[in-house]
């Protein structure tokens, strides 16, 4: 694989583990938007968090295991896909309960978005470079607990829906850069 397809690469790997590290950390300025709408308690809205990081957890053995099995490729656009599949179940959730069933689909289409994209790096990249794109990688976690709150504070002047919709364009993006 040459230099360049290399850099289109990691910056698909980059963005999609962005997206997903995102979702933790936006979701903080909106929870009282969201505990509102729904009518809830403060015990009820921590599962906002913990339905998604339980599956993310749950899943991640799975993916990993799937993506050694049927290729990195097909498991990461299924990732993607279900991921966007859950924001948008968030978007248009009539109830709470909804609301945690795509946060469920998000954390689980979140799971294998990382080991994944590690997996590439260690398929695509020489043993060199491994190190540096890894470490990356992992310093995306990072930059996404910087700006998630203040990317979640702008969103929400407009809708708390907007954190979950502004996935779906970049799902979409993502999906055909990993099909490429």
């Amino acid at each position: 694989m040459e230099e360049r397809q290399r850099r289109r690469l990691l910056v698909t790997l980059l963005l999609g583990t962005l997206m997903a590290a995102l979702d933790l950390a936006i979701i903080g300025p909106a929870l009282p938007a969201i505990q509102a709408d729904f009518g809830i308690d403060s015990r009820a809205l921590a599962w906002i968090f913990n339905i998604y990081i339980l599956f993310q957890l749950v899943g991640t053995p799975l993916m990993a295991k799937l993506s050694d099995r049927f290729g990195r490729r097909p498991v990461y656009v299924l990732n993607l896909a279900l991921f966007g599949a859950g924001s948008i179940v968030v978007v248009v959730a009539p109830d709470f309960a909804t609301l945690l069933l795509g946060r469920a689909v998000q954390g689980f289409g979140a799971s294998g978005i990382f080991p994944v994209a590690s997996a590439v790096i260690g398929d695509t990249f020489p043993p060199e470079k491994r190190g540096p794109t890894l470490g990356l990688l992992g310093a995306v976690f990072g930059i996404a607990f910087l700006l998630g709150p203040i990317l979640g504070g702008v969103l929400l002047r407009f809708s708390w829906h907007w954190l979950f919709l502004i996935n779906v364009p970049i799902i979409l993006y993502l999906i055909a850069q990993a099909l490429r």
